[in-house]
């Protein structure tokens, strides 16, 4: 079986070398780059292709949040861990709608960190235990408000910014739609058009505070 090809982004270089001594000596997890800034994990991602990338949420310039989304839009087979010193609801509920697989504290313990690493590398999900319900509270009270501007799109709209707040990128929004990937992106253009939007993450906010996010029974 090959290694978990893991890439390491924080802009502390003790945090780094840190993540490295714990990760280097599995047998299973194969640490492949790291970087210091969102830009450089961006590019290095595209040319190492890791399974999983251990993202900091805090940087310097662009954050973790708006890496991980560039990240998960042009290579969508490409896990991202978010890892952060804070349980702040905001930022978890950010990194949830930009993509992210996971979600841990900084203070989370050697074993959980390697568990939580193979969990995303196999396609599953998780977030830290002290943050789930306060994340689960606060979609669950966006997801049932609602705006007249929701009127400006079409069903087919509506049914794409609710595949854009769960981080699919163009790609993947074509093939749950049956459209093709051109299409998809005229949508995407078309709402953000409409709403006077100029980022995806600011569609996926905008679905989650007017009630576009998709319900379990939908996704079954």
């Amino acid at each position: 079986m090959k290694p978990i090809r893991v890439m390491i982004v924080d802009d502390h270089e003790v945090v780094r070398l840190g993540l490295r001594a714990v990760l280097e000596p599995e047998d299973d997890i194969q640490v492949v780059a790291d970087a210091a800034t969102a830009d450089a994990a961006i590019r290095e991602a595209r040319i190492k292709r890791p399974n999983v990338v251990l993202m900091d949420v805090r940087m310097p310039g662009k954050d973790g949040i708006q890496a991980c989304r560039e990240i998960r839009e042009r290579l969508p087979a490409t896990r991202v861990l978010m890892l952060t010193s804070y349980s702040e609801e905001q930022a978890v509920l950010a990194a949830v709608l930009a993509g992210a697989s996971g979600y841990l504290l900084k203070n989370v313990g050697r074993a959980e960190l390697l568990r939580a690493i193979r969990v995303v590398a196999a396609g599953e999900s998780l977030l830290d235990p002290a943050v789930t319900s306060a994340v689960l509270a606060r979609l669950k009270e966006l997801s049932t408000r609602e705006d007249p501007e929701v009127a400006l799109l079409s069903k087919r709209e509506r049914e794409v910014m609710a595949l854009v707040a769960e981080g699919r990128t163009n790609k993947e929004i074509a093939g749950e739609l049956i459209i093709s990937e051109n299409t998809a992106r005229n949508h995407v253009s078309r709402i953000l058009d409409k709403l006077g939007l100029t980022r995806r993450s600011e569609a996926a906010t905008f679905a989650a505070q007017h009630g576009l996010l998709r319900r379990e029974k939908d996704t079954e």
